[in-house]
């Protein structure tokens, strides 16, 4: 039940990054760019890269997100 909880977990999370709007929200924030140069100095820059690639990956893998929720939704009801 653990890993179904955790498996729900993230791809809730993943739901929530890939509705974020790239012009009202990430930008506002500075999360639309980083400067990938320094980002192997590790630090604020490096976090900030992840949090983007994270982002950018759940905007692009729709299609992967889609099928994870299917899988969250069968199983939610296969377990009542």
């Amino acid at each position: 039940m653990i890993l179904i909880t955790l498996l729900e977990a993230i791809v809730l999370i993943s739901n929530g990054f890939a509705i974020l709007n790239e012009k009202r929200v990430l930008q506002k924030y500075g999360f639309d760019k980083v400067d990938y140069t320094r980002a192997h100095e590790g630090g604020f820059q490096h976090m900030k890269g992840i949090i983007v690639n994270w982002l950018m990956f759940a905007r692009s893998m729709k299609f992967f997100l889609i099928l994870a929720n299917l899988i969250v939704i069968l199983i939610e009801i296969l377990s009542f």
